[in-house]
């Protein structure tokens, strides 16, 4: 029974990458002639509308002050990752965006010691060198091709540090909500937090536009609600891993959607971050203890 619910965690894993793989791609897609502040709004928005239809089915659209009190910072952790990474898809290839949001394991290790006093180990600080390394490759291209924008590999590299802000306080959060009640809460304040923005921005959008931002927030609830179900049940040293099939996606979505052909320096750069991010994400090896069972949202 153990063994078979690890192979349904996986599948549900490998089915949540899959489909924020469709939603990175659908937001690259409206980030040409929408507002960035607009493009965030509706991510959220229509999220909104798919989590509060989840939440009410389960009896659980509202939550208390408390829950909603731990969520303001997880939220604009949250929000400042969308907008940040939005930003760098508009401006850098979609594979070479998502494997430089890889780096973010690096900065949960650093992030996680100042905050809850976890110990950085050697073998973390070996692994995350080693995949900055893979980040020095891609800027080289920049460097003698004039491939990429600085600030798109600026704003990446922001976004995996509020990506890893964001995944602690909700594995923080996790042992006082419900899964339902976090993603609903996230959502509403996010799209509270962004809506004054969105106004300032405001253009009128074409409908298929506005189906797109439904099909977002449709992909988003249900790939939280996928990658939640596949932490609890189990360990995020079996599941980590497949986190880095994104990049297979995002090469073929750039390919097949955007006509993006990813660069020799973005391959092997991104090999060299999943490497290094592999590393971190696997236990040393310890054969008389069992790995923990550490979930995520």
């Amino acid at each position: 029974m153990q063994s078979s619910m690890r192979l349904y965690a996986a599948g549900a894993a490998l089915l949540a990458v899959f489909l924020f793989s469709g939603l990175d791609a659908l937001v690259k897609a409206t980030t040409y002639g929408t507002p960035l502040a607009m493009v965030v709004f509706l991510r959220y928005a229509a999220g909104l509308i798919f989590s509060s239809t989840s939440a009410a089915l389960q009896g659980q659209l509202r939550p208390g002050w408390a829950t909603i009190r731990r969520a303001l910072g997880r939220s604009l952790a949250g929000l400042s990752c969308a907008a940040l990474f939005f930003g760098a898809l508009k401006l850098l290839p979609l594979a070479q965006t998502v494997a430089l949001t890889f780096t973010s394991p690096f900065f949960m290790v650093l992030i996680s010691a100042a905050m809850i006093g976890d110990p950085v180990t050697r073998r973390s600080l070996v692994a995350a060198a080693f995949g900055f390394l893979g980040v020095v490759v891609m800027l080289a291209e920049k460097f003698s091709t004039e491939a990429g924008s600085p600030l798109g590999f600026a704003m990446a590299l922001a976004s995996a540090v509020a990506y890893a802000l964001s995944m602690i306080l909700s594995r923080r959060d996790t042992a006082h909500d419900s899964v339902p009640q976090m993603i609903l809460v996230q959502n509403s304040i996010s799209a509270v937090v962004a809506f004054p923005f969105a106004l300032y921005a405001y253009q009128p959008l074409p409908g298929e536009t506005l189906l797109m931002f439904l099909a977002i927030g449709a992909l988003g609830t249900g790939g939280n609600y996928a990658i939640t179900w596949a932490y609890k049940h189990a360990p995020a040293t079996l599941l980590g891993p497949f986190e880095f099939t994104a990049l297979l996606w995002a090469v073929t979505f750039g390919v097949i959607f955007f006509g993006e052909i990813p660069s020799v320096h973005t391959l092997i750069g991104a090999g060299i971050i999943v490497a290094a991010c592999l590393v971190v994400v696997q236990p040393a090896a310890m054969p008389t203890r069992p790995a923990p069972d550490d979930s995520r949202p």
